[in-house]
C-alpha cells in the first residue's frame, strides 16, 4: 500500500513538473516571438534612417517630393520617431504640415495640431504615413474619411 502512494505522488509530481514545463515552453516562445517581432521592426527602422540619412548626405531634401508633386499642405500620420523627424524636417519648408494623426494625440505633446483617426480631418494635399507596419490598413481607412493622396514615408524617401 505504502508503494502504490508513492507511486502515486510520484505520478503527481512528473504531471505536475510536465503542465510546469509546458508553461514555461509557452512563456519562452511568447517571448522568442516578441522578440523577433522587435527585431524586423527594429530592421525596418534601421534601413529607413540609414536611407534618409543618405539623402540627407546628398544635399537632397524631401521637401522636393511634394513641390514636384504640387503638394504644399500635408497631414502626419504616426507622431513616433519616423513622424516626429519628418515635422522637423519639414519645418522651415515651403511644404506646411497642417496637422499630425495618431491614436494616442491626446497623450502627445506636440508643436502641430494633433488629432485622431476619429476627429474631423480638415482638408490637405496628401497624408504622409510614417508607420513602419500597416500602412495598407491606415491608408484604407484614411481613404474612407478624406479624399487626398495616403503616401508611405518609405515612397518619399525612394522618390526624392
Amino acid at each position: 500500500m505504502k508503494m502504490k502512494n508513492s507511486y502515486r505522488i510520484l505520478e503527481c509530481l512528473l504531471l505536475g513538473m510536465g503542465v510546469i514545463l509546458f508553461g514555461i515552453r509557452k512563456l519562452d516562445q511568447k517571448c522568442i516571438d516578441s522578440w523577433k517581432t522587435a527585431a524586423a521592426r527594429n530592421q525596418a527602422l534601421y534601413v529607413l534612417m540609414n536611407r534618409w540619412t543618405y539623402i540627407k548626405q546628398e544635399g537632397k531634401k524631401l521637401q522636393t517630393y511634394f513641390l514636384k508633386r504640387n503638394i504644399r499642405k500635408i497631414a502626419v500620420y504616426g507622431m513616433g520617431d519616423v513622424g516626429r523627424r519628418l515635422i522637423k524636417e519639414l519645418q522651415h519648408s515651403e511644404v506646411e504640415i497642417m496637422y499630425g494623426i495618431d491614436r494616442n494625440a491626446k497623450d502627445i505633446c506636440s508643436s502641430i495640431n494633433l488629432v485622431t483617426m476619429d476627429d474631423d480631418l480638415p482638408d490637405v494635399d496628401a497624408i504622409v504615413v510614417t508607420l513602419l507596419n500597416g500602412y495598407d490598413e491606415v491608408a484604407g481607412a484614411l481613404s474612407e474619411r478624406i479624399h487626398c493622396p495616403v503616401i508611405a514615408i518609405e515612397d518619399v524617401l525612394n522618390e526624392v
